[in-house]
């Protein structure tokens, strides 16, 4: 009997050295969005939609919108599931206002409009600064909150409380609003986006970029740095143009030559800058000698290699670029 009860003990402690495999979290599968790993993250969203998760839910059927094919039609019986399990993100997909959606083929409803508001109260009550966030876009396209806008102490005062209010609920993106729609104080626009760079929000480093690129240039250069490290696309394509045409930098053939090839490694059509049969203007290969260019190649595909595309957007964007048809 002492034997076995041993035996026991240590069949448990020998089952409970192996590591239990870890659900992954929600994140893990926007993290694959957002690199465009799509396979991998309808796998993610897919095994806690399983587990009920009704936001998982809401991403798959987003993922399938993306991927583009008969998988877009399909996305909205996803939604339609993530709605039915009370998620007010895939309600307000399936009101046939919305503009992100496909109505013409998915089972729009305008009831989810008003299920959706109250989803968003409710998760706002409780914390979540992406359901304040949610309510204060819904009340900025109401007539009230368009007449009042820039009336002092209502409208867009009381929306940047709002704003304020989803930020410090933990919703980064609400700094992006922020620093749009506060003009003075300096300090006050730049408050919070500059707090969320510091929070390694990464859609904020293109924006500083963007603002310091005329009145500091260490500052520019440090942001702008951020967002080539995580490949962000938008800035590459940026990158590209400006040292093609001279714009904000010197023009610069070998930086537009590198920018590009990285552009066209990640998938871009750049035919036209690297091929004879484009444009003479544009041809960066006429303007490059041979072996500099396969230099710059061997820097673009290392690059490539340690750097994802990355194209950050959540519920409140679409990245109607990427979109696969």
């Amino acid at each position: 009997m002492q034997f076995r009860y041993l035996s026991i003990a240590t069949l448990l402690c020998i089952a409970m050295s192996f590591p239990l495999q870890a659900m992954p979290a929600i994140h893990n599968g926007l993290d694959a969005l957002w690199h465009h790993q799509y396979k991998k993250a309808e796998q993610v969203f897919s095994q806690l939609a399983e587990q009920g998760d009704a936001h998982a839910m809401y991403w798959l059927g987003n993922t399938y919108q993306l991927e583009g094919g008969m998988k877009r039609l399909d996305a909205g019986r996803i939604l339609l599931k993530a709605a039915k399990m009370g998620d007010p993100w895939a309600m307000d997909r399936l009101d046939p206002e919305n503009a992100f959606s496909f109505c013409s083929f998915w089972p729009c409803n305008s009831k989810w409009r008003d299920k959706a508001l109250e989803g968003w109260k409710k998760l706002s009550k409780q914390g979540n600064g992406k359901a304040t966030f949610a309510l204060l876009l819904h009340k900025e396209n109401t007539y009230w909150y368009r007449f009042t806008k820039w009336l002092p102490g209502m409208g867009q005062e009381k929306l940047n409380e709002m704003a304020i209010k989803a930020y410090n609920q933990g919703y980064q993106g609400a700094s992006i609003y922020l620093f749009n729609n506060i003009n003075k104080p300096v300090n006050k626009k730049l408050e919070t986006i500059i707090n969320a760079a510091e929070n390694k929000f990464k859609p904020s480093y293109k924006i500083l970029a963007s603002y310091y690129s005329n009145k500091n240039n260490n500052l520019a250069n440090k942001y702008l740095g951020k967002s080539v490290k995580i490949g962000d696309l938008k800035i590459l394509n940026v990158l590209f143009t400006c040292y093609s045409n001279g714009w904000i930098y010197t023009k610069d053939y070998n930086k537009a030559y590198y920018y590009g090839k990285i552009l066209a490694l990640y998938g871009k059509d750049m035919s036209p800058f690297f091929q004879n049969t484009g444009p003479k203007e544009y041809r960066l290969n006429s303007r490059i000698p041979v072996p500099k260019q396969r230099e710059l190649i061997i820097k673009a595909q290392i690059y490539v290699k340690n750097h994802r595309p990355y194209h950050y957007y959540d519920e409140f964007s679409q990245p109607w670029g990427l979109f696969r048809y």
